[in-house]
């Protein structure tokens, strides 16, 4: 494929099919683990499940933050014309996943049962949560480099290989956590350990890859490491935030929901927070499939062809949001029964909550495309303003306020404030944004 030359519309499919196939069936490790532990153990153990959110998002936001920074600046240069340096950035940022996967291995090993605590794990959740992490612990660098691997092979102009991993480890995780936890009753740890062997999978088949003749990845000497770290920490740093953040919110949420509405509306929210997973990967991947398009041709300075993918982009996101917000106003008990043994109490509490969290999903994926767009042109300063803000600053005052000053049930409209407010923001930027 080249990127600066083959019709437009055809090469969005060609990344977008593929990117979108792999962000739903890497949702389905996360939401097939929370609909079988779910039905299969129990709504304690679904709650347990939120708790470990941050942990693993944690993981997953390392493998974004390396792999997206590295492979940004590496499309760039590519367009450009200097593969010598875009190979640089491939190995560097290969060398500083691979330390920090090692400095979480060491942490995570030794400290679980504290960091389970501080998540908000009760005398109730803590068992379950703690036998869920065993085997992530295990396979821990499997859960970091899952991500890595498949951002960097998509932006190598091979994104179906990245898919297949994807579907592979997929199919693969759905039927093992059903086998696992249903009729060899291994509970909620068989749930973890069908999700990293998946992911093995997924690395495995992605990895294939390097040793084909599309590869055009080489380890190359460092040049200037200081800098080129800091320049792959600086265009990996927004989407980190996008990530990092699903874990630091449902964190807030879940102290905050214990605190004001208790463990029925926990319950509720760990639907919530597992359909957040699905819609922020599927937004992602719009993301994802045009960043190595848009950066390569900024490398070249192609406006009109930034300006024309944009729009195909950003019309995705639009369908997607307005589609995925549909979902759970119009069907909250339905969607919340997919999950979990639905009875009047826990049904009164989706009413609200399901309906009111699911308005946030217009404004959520505008604002995550555009933090994606501005990345994917160095304008690194702008995309981490609108993640900070979406993701930490103003999703914390209003988790943390809401409930003091409203009454816990307004908790349920954090999001969707937030991503309203965001959404102006976005927009200013996107009204005074020209890539040159």
């Amino acid at each position: 494929m080249d990127l600066l030359r083959d019709n437009l519309k055809k090469l969005y499919f060609k990344f977008l099919i593929p990117s979108l196939g792999s962000a739903m069936v890497m949702s389905i490790y996360t939401l097939t683990d929370a609909i079988v532990i779910g039905k299969g153990v129990g709504t304690d153990a679904l709650a347990a499940l939120s708790i470990t959110t941050p942990l693993l998002c944690i993981l997953m936001s390392t493998g974004i933050l390396f792999g997206v920074g590295g492979s940004v600046q590496m499309s760039v240069h590519r367009g450009s014309g200097n593969t010598v340096k875009s190979n640089r950035y491939f190995t560097v940022s290969f060398m500083m996943i691979a330390a920090v996967t090692a400095l979480l291995w060491i942490l995570y090993v030794t400290c679980m049962p504290s960091l389970l605590r501080l998540m908000g794990a009760n005398a109730t959740l803590y068992p379950y949560a703690m036998s869920y992490m065993h085997y992530i612990n295990i396979f821990l660098p499997v859960a970091v480099f899952s991500n890595f691997v498949a951002i960097f092979v998509r932006a190598d102009n091979d994104p179906n290989r990245a898919m297949a991993g994807v579907l592979l480890g997929g199919v693969f995780n759905i039927v093992m956590d059903i086998v696992l936890v249903f009729p060899l009753k291994q509970g909620i740890s068989g749930a973890a350990l069908a999700s990293v062997i998946g992911m093995l999978i997924q690395i495995l088949v992605a990895s294939s890859h390097f040793l084909s003749k599309k590869n055009e990845l080489r380890f190359i000497m460092p040049h200037r490491l200081l800098n080129s770290m800091k320049n792959i920490v600086t265009a990996g740093i927004p989407s980190f935030f996008n990530e990092f953040a699903n874990g630091f919110i449902v964190l807030l949420f879940n102290i905050q929901i214990l605190k004001y509405c208790g463990e029925n509306a926990l319950s509720i929210y760990s639907v919530i927070s597992n359909c957040v997973i699905l819609f922020n990967s599927l937004f992602t991947g719009v993301g994802q499939s045009v960043q190595p398009v848009i950066s390569t041709n900024y490398g070249a300075n192609n406006i009109g062809r930034i300006n024309a993918i944009n729009r195909m982009a950003y019309t995705t996101i639009l369908i997607m949001g307005v589609l995925f917000s549909l979902l759970g106003i119009l069907f909250p008990r339905v969607l919340c029964g997919v999950f979990i043994d639905m009875n009047e109490g826990l049904g009164v509490i989706a009413d609200l909550g399901v309906r009111a969290y699911f308005f946030a999903f217009v404004p959520f994926g505008i604002n995550l495309m555009t933090s994606y767009y501005l990345q994917a042109i160095l304008k690194s300063g702008q995309s981490l303003c609108i993640s900070l803000l979406r993701n930490i600053i103003l999703s914390s005052v209003c988790i943390l306020t809401f409930p003091v000053l409203i009454g816990g049930n307004s908790l349920w409209f954090a999001a969707p404030v937030t991503e309203a407010v965001t959404l102006t923001v976005s927009l200013v930027f996107l009204a005074r944004q020209s890539p040159r």
